[in-house]
């Protein structure tokens, strides 16, 4: 018997002791306002974190209405007993809105902004335009609830890179615009020097030409010319669509990233 209750003893002794090795951290307000420091329960006892009190939120926000009104449309009312109770029930939990699934993250990021990166995220599947600013608040808003390591850092990351790309992607495209004048132009001028040439010798005593009229031309665009110009915006397109691709990228990256 007092071998059956030693092995007990041993046992609790072991089990406080792996107890009183938890890290837990130091008591705060509400340890303090209803516990007094001085008792070793209060070892036990904190505060929660702030992820602990977004995880059980019992009140996400509700999804924003698509109708003006926002009435929302009920079962009809009737005077039996069943339609009372089919009233109160639609009174007390109204569901014309559709509730987010991830009721955490919902209540993190709030209604407006859940439903931004929602439709966000069905456009990157779709492969349709992605507004990144409205993913990186997202995220930037999870991170400070749900802290990851390394997050804040690629949030950052990809934003001065997203600014880059989106810069890039602009000059290239003014670029590619004043290109394709520049070759219209080209095109033009030597089309209306064809058109004049064939008039001239079409008319008699066109040899008598005045010397300084023609100096006033300039010099006129060659194919070789042409062909340059042709393969330069080929090459702006071929860079334009790179840079589209790896914003595209950064659009997979900051999906998983909510995830």
């Amino acid at each position: 018997m007092a071998s059956l209750l030693s092995s007990h003893l041993d046992q609790i002794s072991l089990c406080s002791q792996s107890i009183a090795d938890l890290p837990f951290p130091g008591p705060k307000i509400f340890t303090n306002a209803l516990l007094s420091p001085n008792h070793d329960i209060t070892a036990l006892i904190r505060d929660t974190e702030q992820h602990e009190r977004a995880i059980f939120h019992l009140a996400p926000p509700p999804m924003p209405s698509k109708s003006a009104g926002g009435d929302v449309t009920g079962p009809p009312k009737t005077t039996s007993n069943a339609g009372g109770t089919a009233a109160r029930r639609q009174t007390a939990f109204p569901t014309g809105v559709r509730q987010p699934k991830s009721k955490a993250v919902a209540a993190v990021l709030g209604g407006d902004l859940y439903a931004k990166t929602r439709r966000e995220g069905a456009n990157a599947r779709g492969k349709g335009d992605v507004d990144f600013e409205v993913l990186l608040e997202g995220a930037e808003r999870l991170g400070a609830v749900y802290p990851i390591p390394g997050a804040a850092e690629k949030i950052a990351a990809l934003r001065r890179r997203h600014s880059q790309l989106a810069a890039n992607i602009s000059h290239y495209e003014d670029r590619v615009a004043r290109n394709a004048q520049e070759l219209s132009l080209m095109n033009r001028s030597s089309s209306h020097y064809d058109d004049e040439e064939d008039a001239a010798e079409g008319e008699p005593g066109s040899e008598e030409a005045d010397p300084e009229a023609e100096m006033d031309l300039g010099p006129l665009p060659t194919m070789e010319d042409l062909r340059r110009e042709e393969e330069e915006i080929r090459e702006l397109e071929r860079k334009k669509r790179n840079l589209e691709e790896r914003v595209e990228g950064m659009g997979r990256d900051l999906g998983g990233l909510m995830r």
